[in-house]
């Protein structure tokens, strides 16, 4: 079935101030980093989907009122007012009543803290997710803040697993960061070929590269299997993968109003050398007949 995707742009939702081996387990402890928050819209032949809300703006003037001290500390917004996804969506000169659906690749502050401004579309997310968000366990109770979901204006999806829910825009399933991660794949896409928005799944290229999952999951095991899963698929469909809270990748691509550009050639390499970094000898096909 051909795909109603026509063009993909990359918001610009500000960025976070946290603790290196939060994105990347292991690496300079102790150091504060900067990571881009990122959301993306899809132009279809149906109308305007929205992928992740990036945070709530309210927290440019309040964030310890919004997030509490614990979140507000460990997580701090690097925001202006241009990086409101209202905003955002100014660029191209649409409003809020243009989006169709709202797609969450998971339910934390910095991905779902939009949401209340689209109380007209229809917000996807994982049913896991949306368990898990409401009642976390302790541990990982940190990054919900039910303020960015909890609103009965709100029209919820809940799906379970891989689904093609659009001709040409597929979820599927990746936890490990959160039990009801997704990733989101848009196939054959004019002028960009297929893309996989890989969200809090792989943070940065480097994990790809090192074989490391993020700093912060709910079962790293299941963090590992997501980003294989991943780098795997898009390595056979030749498809741009782009990872979530890398500034320098973020910074390589172009931003609305502008469309998102083929990033093919990049991509496989940069899978090439993740799948040998797993695989190694074992890619050889001499190594396996």
């Amino acid at each position: 079935m051909k795909t109603i995707v026509r063009r993909v742009y990359l918001l610009d939702g500000g960025a976070l101030d946290v603790e290196s081996s939060a994105i990347v387990p292991g690496r300079d402890y102790g150091t504060r980093i900067q990571i881009p928050v990122q959301m993306f819209l899809v132009d279809t032949s149906r109308g305007f989907i929205l992928i992740d809300t990036g945070n709530d703006p309210d927290v440019m003037e309040d964030a310890e009122g919004i997030w509490g001290r614990a979140l507000a500390t460990a997580a701090r917004p690097v925001m202006e007012p241009r990086n409101h996804p209202l905003e955002q969506l100014g660029l191209l000169g649409l409003t809020e009543s243009d989006i169709r659906m709202v797609i969450y690749t998971h339910l934390h502050h910095d991905h779902c803290g939009g949401g209340r401004f689209f109380p007209d579309a229809i917000h996807v997310v994982q049913k896991a997710e949306y368990r898990w968000a409401s009642r976390p366990d302790q541990f990982a109770s940190l990054t919900y803040v039910p303020s960015d979901f909890q609103h009965e204006q709100l029209s919820w999806k809940l799906m379970e697993g891989d689904l093609c829910i659009l001709p040409g825009i597929h979820l599927i399933s990746t936890p490990g960061h959160t039990p009801g991660h997704q990733s989101i794949a848009l196939w054959d896409v004019p002028e960009c070929g297929s893309l996989i928005i890989a969200g809090d799944a792989i943070n940065c290229e480097s994990s790809i590269t090192d074989d490391l999952p993020p700093g912060f999951t709910s079962d790293a095991s299941a963090a590992a299997s997501s980003m294989h899963r991943l780098t795997a698929l898009a390595s056979v469909a030749q498809a741009s993968l782009i990872v979530s809270h890398d500034m320098g990748f973020f910074d390589s691509l172009p931003k609305a109003p502008e469309p998102l550009r083929n990033m093919a050639a990049r991509t496989r390499e940069l899978c090439e050398a993740g799948l040998s970094s797993i695989y190694g000898d074992s890619l050889d096909p001499a190594q396996l007949m």
